[in-house]
């Protein structure tokens, strides 16, 4: 079910009247020490605290550069009744609040050093069922994910990365490589138990209903606390056949502009995307996807090196069943240290201009998926991911040596983004989130930013989950 252009007008005008649990200020707040001690004598799951044991080994954030986040409490929630008391408490005590999955946000919003974090890690089941469905706790690694559907002979488009919580992934969209087929992850959302802010409530929401739709690609952090997702499945692809291929220096231009038009071509059952490698003469990596066999899999390839008029190395090819696809992707499960930010292409890009980002002693990788076939099937508006009908999201993305500090990695990332930008006008990708997005508002949400802000204002108007690039209302 979709929501009609008149229901969406109607949440447009949504006015933040709903009542308000632990109305105030911060100011009203100020010098006030929480009363730590009550909130773990009231939750089933540990409250740790930076001298407890334990608090160290979960603290840190996927990014190595945020690592010098130290929250003053971390909550592991083991059922919806602790998510569900962490969110009071951070009403009472008008502090930040975050809930975290996998910890991946890549500026560590899940990990604030002013606040209470609810830490969803144990909440990790997945249940398969007889009509297809996945019922999946909100702190399920993605890998994890792939192992219990493949057990079932099932399979849900996510990421390649496997230690990514499958909140984080599904609530700001999924892209992946079952994606030109099957469509984003945010697309498979069948409905979702949500803890909402106004008044405490788990819900129990549909994709129709308006907190459903915003969950569809809205952003996490926003609207409420999901503790529970369920996904529409499909069969576990019989055959994968899995490859990348490496182009040497020089060549990216001329294989980029090559692999625009040939993953426009290619059937369905295909992805791929694109890795432009900078440095004095960028080269281009190309990795691929494909739901069928070695044969059709070595023809693509033979395909993108004639287009490009350039031969390529190719590694990891094997051909696999569905786990074993995954499994290939998923790599490292290992945190990172890295700086990123992103741009989507409403259309090709010229190859010249995207090699000249990145040309010159740098080490950033200009990473393209596209955004077509099943992904485009859906409008803009029929969730709220909104880059629909569009070539592809560019990830200008950064592998930090261990001598680059945060601000130099932020001022190489965000020189590329900017000039990106002058051509890329499409918007950005909200989970590859960037702190210095000037544009962050309507880059991520675009045409559905207004219907967003609604629903964030009618069920937490007091802006309990407000932060610094959130859509709920902040406080005063």
């Amino acid at each position: 079910m979709t929501l009609s252009r008149r229901r969406l007008l109607q949440l447009s005008a949504v006015a933040a009247g709903t009542a308000v649990v632990g109305a105030g200020t911060v100011a009203e707040a100020a010098g006030k020490e929480p009363d730590w001690a009550a909130l773990r004598r009231r939750l089933h799951g540990a409250l740790l605290q930076r001298n407890h044991a334990g608090y160290e080994e979960i603290r840190p954030p996927f990014n190595i550069l945020y690592d010098d986040r130290y929250p003053p409490a971390i909550a592991r929630c083991v059922d919806t009744d602790d998510v569900r008391k962490c969110l009071e408490f951070a009403a009472e005590n008008h502090i930040t609040f975050a809930a975290r999955s996998g910890g991946h946000s890549y500026v560590a919003y899940s990990t604030p050093g002013d606040g209470l974090v609810a830490d969803l890690k144990l909440m990790n089941r997945v249940e398969v069922r007889r009509n297809g469905t996945a019922v999946v706790g909100p702190g399920t690694r993605l890998i994890d994910v792939y192992h219990a559907l493949a057990a079932e002979g099932r399979a849900l488009p996510g990421g390649t990365c496997g230690s990514v919580g499958i909140a984080g992934l599904a609530l700001g969209g999924g892209i992946g490589v079952l994606m030109r087929k099957y469509g984003l992850t945010c697309d498979h959302l069948a409905g979702a138990k949500v803890v909402t802010p106004c008044d405490l409530r788990v819900r129990s929401v549909d994709p129709g209903s308006d907190l459903g739709w915003a969950l569809t690609g809205g952003g996490g952090g926003n609207f409420g606390v999901t503790t529970e997702f369920t996904f529409r499945t499909v069969p576990a692809p019989p055959r994968v056949t899995v490859f990348v291929v490496n182009f040497p220096e020089g060549s990216g231009t001329d294989v980029y502009g090559a692999w625009q038009d040939w993953i426009t071509a290619a059937p369905r059952e295909f992805w791929s995307n694109i890795s432009v490698l900078g440095g004095p003469h960028p080269a281009a990596g190309v990795p691929g996807c494909l739901l069928g066999g070695e044969q059709q899999a070595r023809e693509l390839i033979a395909g993108l090196e004639r287009r490009a008029g350039v031969k390529g190395t190719v590694s990891g090819f094997q051909e696999t069943d569905y786990l074993g696809a995954m499994n290939f992707w998923s790599g490292n499960l290992g945190r990172r240290r890295f700086m990123a930010a992103s741009r989507v292409l409403t259309r090709r890009a010229d190859p010249a201009q995207m090699s000249a980002l990145v040309t010159g002693e740098t080490k950033i990788a200009l990473e393209v998926n596209p955004l077509d076939a099943a992904v485009s099937d859906v409008r803009p508006t029929d969730t709220a991911f909104t880059h629909r009908g569009v070539f592809g999201d560019v990830q200008v993305y950064l592998s930090a040596d261990p001598g680059v500090d945060r601000e130099t990695a932020k001022h190489e990332v965000n020189d590329v983004q900017a000039r990106l930008a002058k051509f890329a006008t499409g918007g950005a990708y909200v989970n590859y989130i960037n702190d210095d997005q000037k544009d962050w508002a309507t880059a991520y949400y675009g045409v559905n930013l207004g219907t967003l802000r609604a629903v964030a204002a009618k069920y937490d108007p007091s802006g309990v989950l407000a932060f610094e690039q959130g859509l709920s209302p902040r406080p005063v």
